[in-house]
């Protein structure tokens, strides 16, 4: 792991530190005596004579009791810590999760190395949502390379462009083989025709939507359960697709006064939106599996493939049921 990105690039090391047997009047002179030294005062760290943490008390803790008391009676004792090897965004996700405005960093003996304060913890955060959106948009890498098309050369532009769209054009012409397939279909209902669009780009929609909420959420949470993430989508969509194919089928049944089109449209719709499911959230899965930006390639992959689907879904449904 690069150590750019890791609590030991951020953390400091002057930070106030008190023997567990110490009494809080020693504790609060040694911080009287020192307090210009420390780079960060939010908590006190407790430790042993091998410098182990023991626990953690903040200033404000501190300053409520008297003299006599020993700090080992009033220190918290469950201390949230990291690895000097954690991800600097883990640390910034303990430090909002535990609700601690700093995070002590232990090496893997218990000893006590550092601190990552506040200040540090808010730059990260703002550091990585902002990588996070960038992610989302298509516009970061895994990998930390960004095509910025005022410094990069126009033919390495076209390398990283160039072959999804390609696929993308092999795709599209696939698609209108399939299309050619159903010709005796759309020949007797030459109707079904005007729906094309509509099937194909309601999939696509929702396709759409599931590989920008994916990727959103992986670059959220990399510990993602994707099967428990794949089951809660598929039930929002589930309801979506009927809901949306209801609609259709009363609309349809409006304007051509054909219940029997608005009838198949409406069940190849429902059809094609459940199916988007898998196109949008397997694609992107797979890509992040194999340890690439799944913002990449997902939006043209995953499209092509969910158009080619709804075309067959949608012919398919006219041909068993006209």
């Amino acid at each position: 792991m690069n150590t750019k990105e890791t609590a030991s690039k951020l953390l400091i090391k002057k930070v106030p530190t008190v023997n567990v047997s110490s009494s809080v009047w020693q504790a609060q002179q040694y911080l009287f005596d020192n307090i210009r030294k420390f780079e960060s005062i939010h908590y006190i760290y407790v430790v042993d004579k091998g410098n182990h943490l023991k626990g953690i008390l903040s200033v404000h803790e501190l300053l409520k009791h008297k003299g006599k008391v020993k700090i080992s009676r009033i220190m918290r004792k469950k201390v949230f810590f990291a690895r000097p090897g954690t991800d600097q965004e883990r640390v910034a996700h303990l430090a909002l999760k535990k609700d601690i405005v700093g995070v002590p960093i232990v090496n893997k003996y218990g000893v006590l190395v550092g601190s990552v304060p506040s200040e540090a913890l808010l730059k990260v955060m703002y550091k990585e949502s902002r990588e996070d959106l960038l992610k989302i948009a298509g516009a970061h890498h895994e990998q930390g390379v960004n095509d910025d098309i005022m410094k990069i050369s126009p033919f390495k532009s076209l390398k990283h462009r160039l072959p999804w769209l390609i696929f993308g054009l092999l795709g599209g012409l696939f698609a209108a083989q399939i299309v050619g397939f159903y010709e005796v279909t759309l020949a007797k209902h030459v109707i079904l025709a005007a729906f094309i669009p509509l099937v194909v780009y309601m999939g696509g929609a929702v396709e759409a939507q599931m590989v920008a909420f994916i990727i959103r959420d992986y670059a959220i949470n990399p510990d993602l359960k994707f099967t428990k993430y794949f089951l809660k989508q598929f039930v929002v969509v589930i309801m979506l697709s009927v809901l949306i194919s209801l609609a259709l089928f009363v609309f349809a049944n409006i304007f051509y006064s054909n219940m029997q089109i608005a009838l198949v449209t409406a069940i190849a719709l429902c059809i094609a939106i459940i199916s988007s499911v898998t196109t949008g959230l397997v694609i992107p899965f797979i890509f992040t599996r194999f340890k690439q930006d799944p913002a990449n390639a997902s939006g043209p992959v995953a499209t092509i493939i969910q158009d080619i689907l709804s075309v067959i879904i949608y012919f398919s449904v006219a041909t068993i049921l006209l």
